[in-house]
């Protein structure tokens, strides 16, 4: 229901990621670097559980720094994607407007009655204007049951949405079930700072640039937004487990929502956490606890594109 921009990979429903890609890059990094972010304090943590179906978490938060912390408290995947809205639109709006059509098209996909293009055509004719203005604004990305996602990024005050669009095993959108929910980040600055990095990924298309090697332990990653695909999705990070059996082209093709069973209960691997899309020119974190053992970096959108990296931990 609430999949948001994640329906936009044909033409004829191309136009508003399009907006939406040519805005962010005018964006930048948020203000706020510099002699007084060197002297603040560490980024206040935010708590929030991921339940099979629903956040519990806090309605509101501080602008500034911002450490969210996700746990996962449920028997199946989940991820907090945050979308900030356009002033003057509210959570309803968006549920009625957006998470509806995209609700209502993806049945139709799932059933049979119309394939990728149709459903591309029919989100097209049924998304509103406004939907073009809607940003997302990062958050943790994909995490297994029984472990905790965390990203530590910089939000601007508004009206936000935050959401999982996992997929339950019958094929229903998490967020149509109740994972989904408006949260406000107030005009109070947090009073927070970026953490210190281990190493960094840079996102582009379609590919990552990697500075630093993974080590076993807590490790927190620099995410640089260069650039996102002119139309379509924009690109994301997670960390994927591949454990002896793994098939990584399974995985890849998980990635991609609009598969019948992409995004599908259950999963074919064990996701470690991540970062959802921000603005071009943003730089965020993200925090993982590795073990030795065989890994990837892997984008939601960008995966069968070439948006996947192995990497092992020794």
């Amino acid at each position: 229901m609430f999949a948001l921009r994640r329906a936009v990979l044909t033409g004829v429903a191309l136009s508003a990621a399009a907006s939406w890609a040519c805005g962010s890059a005018d964006r930048g990094q948020p203000e706020g670097e510099g002699t007084a972010a060197e002297s603040a304090s560490p980024a206040p943590v935010v708590e929030f559980a991921a339940k099979d179906y629903a956040f519990v978490g806090p309605a509101e938060i501080a602008s500034g720094w911002t450490t969210i912390r996700l746990k996962n408290e449920g028997m199946e995947h989940h991820f907090l994607l945050l979308s900030r809205l356009p002033e003057g639109k509210t959570f309803e709006d968006y549920a009625a407007e957006v998470g509806a059509p995209f609700d209502s098209v993806w049945h139709e996909l799932r059933d049979g009655t119309v394939d990728r293009a149709g459903a591309g055509a029919l989100l097209g004719q049924l998304l509103p204007a406004w939907y073009a203005e809607v940003v997302q604004m990062g958050g943790p990305g994909l995490v297994g049951p029984g472990r905790t996602a965390q990203v530590t990024e910089r939000l601007d005050p508004g009206d936000y949405v935050i959401e999982c669009y996992v997929k339950t095993s019958e094929g229903e959108f998490h967020g149509s079930l109740g994972m989904a929910r408006p949260l406000t980040v107030t005009s109070e600055d947090s009073g927070g700072r970026p953490p210190q990095a281990d190493l960094s990924v840079t996102l582009f298309n379609y590919g990552f640039q990697i500075e630093g090697t993974p080590e076993a332990g807590k490790q927190t990653i620099e995410v640089n937004f260069d650039e996102h695909p002119e139309v379509g999705l924009g690109n994301d990070v997670h960390v994927v487990r591949l454990d002896e059996g793994t098939d990584l082209d399974k995985v890849i093709g998980w990635m991609d929502w609009m598969n019948i069973d992409g995004l599908r209960t259950p999963a074919p691997a064990t996701f470690l956490g991540g970062l959802q899309e921000m603005p071009s020119g943003y730089t965020a974190f993200f925090t993982v606890d590795l073990e030795p053992g065989r890994y990837a970096w892997i984008a939601e959108s960008g995966a069968a594109l070439g948006m996947v990296k192995e990497f092992t931990v020794e």
